[in-house]
């Protein structure tokens, strides 16, 4: 199954795969919570900083997700139109990792189109650095975005206080 690991904001990262969206006719959606503590799935108009515990997001590469609910999003029918995201919270001082995983063994051929799209975008970009300490290859595929480096903290999981912090390869 295809990773992309990447330390941004989901606020910028969602702007900066927006030309990608739009060119293969993706979307968006982030999972949130309303005040009856039920999570729905929504066209994200306006990202929170740091957003609750255990709230995903979703690229889809259809616009399926204007009535799904976030259990829908796994079925069989679904799945290969799906790219699952965790993690992109902010704080003043830290950022989480983003996480994005294909959903499916099989996807849709424009799913895969928008996976690689954003990993392509991210190898050539200069402002995005790639590689941080580890002691796998899955380290050395890390995308983290340079300007941060030295003036926040880059952490796996907010919500986990035993996850370790992500430092940067010395150049």
């Amino acid at each position: 199954m295809p990773y992309i690991r990447v330390i941004m904001p989901l606020k910028t990262f969602s702007t900066y795969i927006a030309d990608i969206l739009e060119k293969y006719h993706g979307a968006l959606f982030i999972e949130v919570r309303d005040d009856n503590g039920i999570i729905a799935i929504k066209n994200p108009s306006a990202i929170e900083d740091n957003r609750g515990k255990n709230l995903d997001f979703f690229i889809l590469s259809d616009h399926r997700g204007e009535n799904l609910t976030p259990s829908q999003v796994y079925d069989d029918e679904t799945a290969p139109f799906v790219i699952h995201g965790q993690g992109g919270r902010e704080t003043a001082d830290s950022i989480e990792r983003i996480a994005l995983r294909v959903l499916a063994k099989a996807t849709n051929q424009n799913t895969t189109k928008i996976f690689n799209a954003i990993r392509n975008k991210l190898k050539k970009d200069d402002a995005i650095g790639m590689g941080v300490q580890g002691g796998s290859t899955l380290h050395d595929n890390y995308f983290y975005q340079k300007k941060y480096v030295g003036q926040k903290s880059f952490k796996t999981d907010f919500h986990n206080a035993k996850a370790s912090l992500i430092r940067v390869k010395e150049e």
